[in-house]
């Protein structure tokens, strides 16, 4: 049995390993932070979204970094820049939660992330994630209460 098998992950952990990131199994919070501070790669990106929607029916990497940048940046070889970096962070919190609460369920994890919701004033959990730390914040509250059974 490895050390991932056998005790817990933290949050840092387990979100670092949905992003794709080496070395996930030792992953602090802090340890997280800096590689956000320093950009992620490209990959993450790809990663998060082929880990919702394997299939590509519904999400596509380029609804969360803009084409020009997504193409930029890999035909560079650079990292997502800070901003970027904390968007594919918040959104794989979302994801992740998502995924979770749909027992794995790609297909219906993906479906819920696009269609839109009438307690985020009819925009897709997708839509209101992507705009803001804020935004998604708010899809995890949403979630939480719909996991806790809390209608409004």
């Amino acid at each position: 049995m490895t050390v991932a098998e056998t005790k817990p992950l933290s949050e840092a952990s387990r979100i670092a390993r949905f992003m794709g990131l080496r070395s996930w199994v030792e992953m602090s919070d802090i340890a997280l932070v800096e590689r956000v501070e320093t950009g992620l790669p490209i990959s993450t990106a790809e990663t998060i979204v082929r880990r919702v929607d394997p299939d590509g029916l519904y999400l596509h990497v380029h609804d969360i970094i803009p084409k020009a940048t997504y193409y930029r940046r890999k035909e560079q070889g650079k990292p997502l820049t800070k901003d970027q970096s904390e968007k594919i962070l918040a959104l794989s919190r979302v994801f992740d939660e998502i995924l979770r609460q749909y027992h794995g369920d790609t297909g219906t994890a993906a479906m819920f992330l696009v269609r839109a919701h009438p307690m985020l004033g009819g925009r897709s959990p997708l839509d209101v994630a992507k705009e803001s730390t804020a935004g998604a914040d708010l899809v995890l509250k949403l979630l939480a209460r719909a996991e806790a059974g809390v209608a409004a």
